[in-house]
């Protein structure tokens, strides 16, 4: 078989949140990082004819990018796969899934508190800032001045002089009538690219970041409140 250009790039993505990955036959494949606070879940197009684990993704995708065709021929013993171009060719074996960080389930949201949207320049702003302040805070709180909408403010809570970057959301919905500190990890966001990133933050602190071909669930930070 060979892999599809949407297949690679979805596991090149997943590589950034855990080298460990177990694929399979169920049509989507699932990526958790290894602090369990950050998950992916991705469906995908190319059918694989039985599960198998990879302890190194990063490492297996650099040897499908030796060639420029690869064909993948999966062994009978379900032990190894072997990419060739017909002339050259690598043996590359599987990982124990039972050795491997993963997950086998989704994750049920919880009622959304918050609901926003933002573009993928507002995500390269908040990227930029980040680096610039060195600063690893998103911190979203609630305004009604002029209008109901949502502030995100790149910082560092652990400084209390911390310099801030700030936009202005108006693409949002809140359903709480509590105001709200939800915290997150720059870190943390591993997204693949797209045109939108779709936030939906729970009050029990949990978040789901859908976009065009794959959703994340987030945990928040622990400084993270509702009902201040």
């Amino acid at each position: 078989m060979k892999l599809n250009n949407s297949t690679v790039e979805v596991l090149k993505n997943f590589a950034a949140i855990n080298s460990n990955i177990v694929i399979g036959t169920e049509g989507f494949v699932r990526s958790v990082a290894i602090a369990k606070n950050v998950m992916a879940k991705a469906n995908i197009t190319d059918a694989f004819p039985y599960k198998f684990g990879v302890y190194d993704l990063p490492e297996f995708l650099s040897c499908y990018s030796l060639f420029d065709d690869a064909e993948l021929t999966f062994s009978d013993t379900q032990k190894f796969v072997t990419f060739s171009d017909g002339i050259q060719s690598i043996k590359y074996f599987f990982s124990d899934v039972e050795n491997l960080v993963t997950s086998d389930k989704d994750i049920t949201m919880p009622e959304s508190a918050l609901t926003f949207t933002i573009t993928d320049s507002q995500l390269a702003s908040i990227r930029k800032a980040s680096g610039a302040l060195k600063a690893n805070d998103m911190v979203i709180t609630k305004n009604t001045e002029g209008g109901l909408w949502t502030k995100l403010t790149v910082t560092d809570r652990d400084n209390p002089t911390s310099n801030e970057f700030s936009i202005n959301i108006a693409n949002c919905s809140i359903d709480t009538e509590e105001n709200f500190e939800f915290v997150f990890n720059i870190n943390n966001f591993k997204f693949n690219q797209a045109d939108e990133y779709k936030f939906e933050v729970a009050s029990k602190m949990i978040s789901k970041v859908t976009t065009d071909t794959v959703d994340y669930w987030l945990a928040l930070e622990k400084s993270s409140k509702i009902g201040v």
